[in-house]
């Protein structure tokens, strides 16, 4: 609960930005071999039309490793949120990398549990406005026993294109709306991306 807290916490930093929210719904990990419900929940903010960059509730988790014993598989939490980077070649073809936030062990470097990824966006809800995806990701390098720990999720994200609606819009915006350089802002802001957003950000 309080991971989705600070997630639902972190919206508000962006909302002078479209979002792009996901959610995996299903995950299959090399480890268990067997498919399982999940629900990490992910927020990013568009730089372009093809980068995004947020953070997401999803734990980074690594094994238990000693000498003399078998290890235990994602028995350590290294760090209960990750950030992460989605670059788009296209509507539906994406690559992703993500990376512990920090890390609670101090023999596992942040650079181990790195992950690197990619997925297709494979039906699209034009009504909803809801794109349903399946995602694969490893870590980057290695870990002791050699694994790459790989991670299938299957899930679905939406844009959110307008989190500020006219009657919620406080006097302080209403304020900067005045202002030049708040102005020159606003006009990047809502310059429309590829991917179907074609509406205001902050109002109008």
């Amino acid at each position: 609960m309080k991971k989705l807290l600070f997630i639902l916490i972190f919206i508000p930093l962006c909302c002078f930005s479209q979002l792009n929210i996901s959610i995996d719904i299903v995950e299959r990990t090399d480890t268990k071999k067997e498919f399982n419900n999940a629900f990490n929940f992910s927020v990013g903010r568009y730089l372009n039309d093809e980068v995004i960059v947020g953070i997401t509730n999803e734990d980074a988790v690594a094994d238990y490793i000693k000498d003399g014993y078998n290890p235990v598989q994602d028995s350590l939490t290294i760090s209960n949120f990750q950030i992460f980077a989605k670059y788009y070649l296209d509507r539906n073809l994406f690559f992703t990398i993500k990376s512990p936030i920090t890390t609670s062990d101090k023999n596992i470097s942040i650079y181990e549990r790195i992950r690197i990824g990619g997925g297709v966006n494979f039906y699209y809800d034009n009504e909803n406005n809801i794109d349903f995806y399946i995602s694969y990701n490893t870590l980057l390098s290695q870990n002791e026993n050699g694994w790459r720990k790989g991670e299938l999720n299957l899930g679905f994200s939406t844009i959110i294109p307008e989190f500020m609606k006219e009657k919620n819009r406080s006097k302080l915006v209403d304020l900067l709306y005045k202002n030049k350089l708040y102005s020159s802002f606003y006009n990047w802001i809502n310059k429309p991306i590829t991917y179907g957003y074609k509406e205001s950000v902050l109002g109008n």
